[in-house]
């Protein structure tokens, strides 16, 4: 094993409630026979009636998304999709019934919770225990933190929550692995790292409360899986990766800071990748009510205001076209960085699925039938790319069974009362 990927035990600790007890016993599972890396990114709002859509056959995506052109031979376009679980069990309005459901395929436990684990969790579980994250969330400037901003559960009731701020993502992240230096090493390989961190948990113990204590036991009861667990880290799947130069810390809740931060996520997310730190990440941008202004752009209209034409500040759709395909830049921005990452085989995008997932079809009316979903990459051939598929009103239950069994993860996905089977028509 690569020495460099040894973890320090400050950052063993931090990272114990980071990740939670919900990593802690996943349980390794042998791998599809594809490299293992899966991406979800999720866009507010969704499309609106009078967009125009990716045509089959055509040169082009269209004028909102050819900022992707360079990457056609690498995505599948899914039309028509319906995410058939939205319309049953409780919930509140559709913007928090849609965004729980979307990558869940389940009715919600409540008004406030998922009722089951998000596709990339469950992919998660299924090929992410030889890395040292079974997954990574990054978010970009939510406003407010209810279901409507919370796409990614690890299970019933269970929401995982994203980080926001690049800086403390990064420490979070790429503090934990540390070079070791020959002269004065910063781990000692002789000593466990639990018997590093007794002192200071026995420390903690005495002043904390009998319900916290209970908790702190648990932890203290997982460190040595924990660490058996570090010890069979996977090093870096490449020749050379080093963390993202993020450069002096800005408000990452202003929104002129929004394509900034944007972008710092996302060169995170690909580094985490390439580093091999995880095989599983999520990108969130914003709420689905969406409160992005958009100043950046010159629109000036908040996002849930064009998708309803409120007060007609966007008549004729110009607005949404110009923040949609901002949208497809930023998406561009990522595929390139995905695509520069070379690796045996290619590149890491030959050999990784990133789901582009929104939860509405037609925005003014909620409609959550008629999905616009992307695929791109083709995880090293388990999908067959560079097409337009009308998928004819199939349940999004069916897709993510499909990118489910990819991975190794047998069965149907979600409540199975709203799918039909696997969405085979992604491999071809």
């Amino acid at each position: 094993m690569d020495d460099r990927w040894l973890l320090s035990r400050r950052a063993l600790l931090g990272g114990i409630s980071a990740l939670g007890l919900s990593t802690v016993f996943q349980t390794k599972k042998a791998y599809a026979a594809v490299p293992p890396r899966f991406v979800v990114v999720h866009v507010p709002e969704g499309m609106w009636n009078g967009a125009q859509r990716p045509v089959s056959g055509a040169s082009t995506l269209g004028p909102i998304f050819d900022p992707m052109d360079a990457f056609r031979a690498q995505t599948l376009v899914l039309n028509n999709l319906d995410m058939k679980s939205r319309s049953h069990g409780p919930g509140g309005d559709e913007h928090h019934r849609a965004v729980p459901h979307m990558l869940t395929g389940t009715e919600m436990a409540d008004e406030s919770n998922a009722g089951g684990p998000s596709l990339d969790q469950t992919i998660a579980q299924a090929i992410g225990g030889s890395s040292q994250f079974a997954s990574l969330q990054f978010a970009v400037r939510i406003v407010y933190g209810d279901t409507n901003s919370r796409p990614i559960w690890s299970g019933a009731k269970r929401v995982v929550p994203a980080m926001q701020n690049p800086w403390d993502a990064y420490k979070r992240i790429f503090a934990n692995a540390v070079p070791t230096d020959p002269v004065k090493p910063k781990f000692d390989l002789k000593k466990s790292a639990l018997d590093h961190s007794l002192a200071e948990i026995n420390g903690l113990r005495a002043r904390l409360a009998a319900s916290d204590r209970e908790r702190l036991d648990s932890y203290q009861e997982s460190l040595r899986i924990i660490e058996k667990r570090l010890i069979s880290v996977t090093p870096p799947p490449t020749g050379s990766c080093s963390p993202p130069v993020l450069g002096n810390a800005v408000d990452v809740k202003a929104e002129s800071n929004y394509p900034m931060i944007g972008k710092l996520q996302m060169d995170l997310l690909v580094a985490s990748l390439q580093c091999g730190l995880t095989r599983v990440a999520s990108l969130q941008w914003g709420n689905s009510n969406d409160q992005c202004g958009y100043s950046f752009l010159g629109v000036n209209t908040l996002g849930h205001d064009m998708a309803h034409n409120n007060g007609n500040c966007d008549p004729n759709g110009e607005k949404k076209k110009k923040v949609y395909r901002w949208y497809s830049e930023q998406f561009a921005y990522l595929l390139g960085k995905l695509f520069e990452a070379k690796e045996d085989g290619g590149s890491m995008l030959d050999n990784t699925i990133v789901l582009w997932a929104s939860e509405f079809s037609e925005s003014n009316g909620h409609q959550s039938n008629k999905l616009l979903w992307f695929l791109f990459g083709n995880a090293g051939g388990a999908l067959k790319s560079g097409r337009v598929i009308d998928c004819g009103g199939r349940g999004t239950n069916d897709l993510l069974t499909a990118l489910a069994n990819v991975y190794g993860v047998q069965g149907t996905f979600g409540n199975p009362a709203y799918g039909s089977g696997p969405l085979t028509a992604i491999h071809g």
